[in-house]
């Protein structure tokens, strides 16, 4: 069962609490356009001009490195050395700028961004640095989502449930332990990403062919045990690890990305940049999959084998 899935057991079972989860759920899949049209006074949410990075409340330099829409920075001391370059401390939140500061911030950072693109993709970055943020109780809606999606992939489903029915925020110490568990599980993958080898097909959408990069994780029985004790990668990981690829310099941030687990039938993860989906629409739901910018479904064996031989979806 994913978030939005928990979502809809809320919005069929709880009257007063089906509105709230139906926002939540929509901001779990990146449905932004469709919160323009709901109340969202009615819950205290507000929408504000401000920059997408995430991570509002981290360090400023690590939520310059949680961007890799466009991978400026490898590495911290590079993030760093940026932000006291334009005067900015490195250890101050986001959340702590004043608005004239987060624009300075957010125009400097473009200027490094342009220097990483292709031409044809200049117009599109200030759409991701640039934007409208939706904040619950002071908390980033989409950072709110992403506690309570960490909570659930801990084991605490009940107590996710209850925190959306009664509109609280989670408690500290669950999104501290969901972080340090979500660490160990970065980790692992990025370890297991450097001797995955990277291939490629072809996907037609709009009459256009976009090169999509994948990996091919053949779930063993060994595997399987781990997942079990905590010491494997379980599959509720993989839509976030599939974002979190995007850093690894193994990966094209250019193009759409798969990660395809073999567990009998073929669970398929897959993220779209931005920068393509802004420039050229390409969506992923024609294929079976849910989300919007990052996917998630399954396919039968069959028809994933028939994709890879030909090369082509």
């Amino acid at each position: 069962m994913a978030f939005d899935e928990i979502c809809d057991e809320i919005i069929l079972n709880y009257e007063d609490a089906k509105d709230f989860a139906y926002i939540l759920k929509l901001t779990y899949l990146n449905e932004f356009k469709k919160l323009e049209n709901l109340n969202l006074n009615k819950f205290g949410i507000i929408k504000k001009d401000d920059l997408s990075f995430y991570g509002k409340n981290y360090p400023l330099f690590k939520s310059l490195l949680f961007f890799n829409e466009i991978p400026v920075f490898r590495g911290e001391k590079e993030s760093i050395l940026f932000l006291k370059s334009i005067g900015l401390s490195p250890r101050i939140t986001l959340n702590s700028l004043t608005y004239k500061e987060k624009i300075k911030l957010g125009n400097e950072f473009l200027k490094r961004c342009i220097n990483f693109v292709p031409k044809e993709y200049i117009s599109y970055i200030p759409q991701l640095i640039f934007g409208k943020e939706y904040y619950f109780r002071g908390v980033c809606l989409k950072e709110y989502v992403s506690a309570l999606n960490g909570l659930y992939k801990i084991g605490k489903k009940k107590k996710v449930k209850k925190l959306i029915i009664n509109m609280e925020l989670p408690d500290e110490k669950d999104v501290k332990k969901y972080k340090k568990k979500l660490a160990k599980k970065i980790t692992l993958f990025n370890k297991k990403l450097e001797n995955y080898e990277i291939n490629y097909f072809n996907l037609k959408f709009n009459n256009k062919n976009f090169e999509c990069q994948y990996i091919y994780v053949k779930q063993s029985v060994w595997d399987k045990i781990l997942g079990l004790f905590g010491e494997g990668i379980e599959l509720k990981y993989y839509p976030t690890l599939v974002n979190i690829a995007y850093s690894s310099e193994k990966v094209d941030f250019l193009k759409p990305f798969f990660i395809f687990v073999d567990k009998g039938d073929i669970s398929v993860y897959a993220k779209v940049p931005k920068l393509i989906y802004l420039k050229d629409g390409l969506s992923l739901n024609y294929l079976n999959l849910r989300g919007k910018y990052v996917y998630f479904g399954n396919w039968e064996k069959d028809k994933f084998w028939e994709i890879i031989e030909r090369g082509v979806l």
